[in-house]
Formats: C-alpha cells, sequence, structure tokens
C-alpha cells in the first residue's frame, strides 16, 4: 500500500468517527486500528508526531517578520509547493488569513511531510491544521474557504 504521513491522518479522519464513542481514544488502540486498516508502524507513528508537534510549533516560532519584506521561496520549498500552493499561501498572507509567523509555521509543516503527491488540496488540510492549533487564528481557515469554494476562483498574485 502506497501510503504518507498525510495518508495516515486522512484516514484516521475520515474513519474515526466509526471508532468508538469514547472521544479520549488512546494512541496505542488508534495505531492497532491503523495498521489493521493496513498502514505500516512506521508511517503511523509519523503522523501521530507530526500531528503532536503542530502545538509545540505554535508557542515556539520566533517573533514575526517585517510586513513590507518580500518572501521568496528556497529550492527545497518549491520542490514542495508548486506554484498554485505558493501562490495561495500569499494571497491568504495579504487578504489578512495569515501571518508571517503562521505562513512559516505552514511551509514547515509542508516540507516534513515529503509527500510526492502535494497539492492545493492537501495545502488546505495542512492550514486547516495549523490554524486549529492557534486558537487566536481558527476561524480564518473557514473564512477563507467561503472565499474559495463558492464556485469562484480567487485571483492570486
Amino acid at each position: 500500500m502506497k501510503e504518507n504521513t498525510l495518508d495516515v491522518l486522512f484516514y484516521l479522519f475520515e474513519n474515526y468517527p466509526e471508532l468508538e464513542d469514547e472521544p479520549s481514544e488512546d494512541r496505542e488502540s488508534l495505531n492497532q486500528y491503523l495498521q489493521g486498516a493496513g498502514f505500516l508502524p512506521g508511517e503511523i507513528n509519523r503522523a501521530f508526531n507530526w500531528l503532536e508537534s503542530l502545538g509545540d510549533e505554535a508557542h515556539a516560532l520566533g517573533p514575526a517578520s517585517d510586513p513590507a519584506a518580500i518572501r521568496v521561496f528556497t529550492a527545497e520549498e518549491q520542490r514542495w509547493l508548486d506554484t498554485e500552493c505558493r501562490s495561495y499561501l500569499l494571497f491568504l498572507e495579504r487578504a489578512g488569513v495569515l501571518n508571517a509567523e503562521t505562513r512559516e509555521q505552514i511551509i514547515g509543516r509542508v516540507l516534513e511531510l515529503e509527500d510526492n503527491d502535494f497539492d492545493l488540496d492537501r495545502l488546505k488540510w495542512v492550514i486547516l491544521m495549523v490554524l486549529l492549533n492557534r486558537p487566536d487564528e481558527d476561524n480564518s481557515f473557514f473564512w477563507t474557504e467561503g472565499l474559495t469554494l463558492d464556485g469562484t476562483q480567487p485571483i492570486y498574485h
């Protein structure tokens, strides 16, 4: 089975409601459930570590950069974030949905995934996960989705 960290997390979030109604599933029972679904232990652990580290990073980032600064993406970042993804991130920042600090956290989370199938839909999911772990910004993603899922295409610059 070809899988990556996001595939494990997608599967867990799509199928978790079908698990027992206990809100506090422990990591071991979720691990067993995912292995039973065919995921490899290494990818399961990587997915849990990725998810758990979201909260740690939300408080570990340094001070925000100068708002007038121009963000230049490195070759490594361009490898994992195509033009559409990079444009979307910059669009969200210009719209005030993301600040520079959150943008950098999102980019870091994407790089850690090393997902060869990464695209705009997966980026939106990563954005959602990061914003949900930043309580002061948790509604921003939903506002953004209202802009982009109403049938019109936003203009990226």
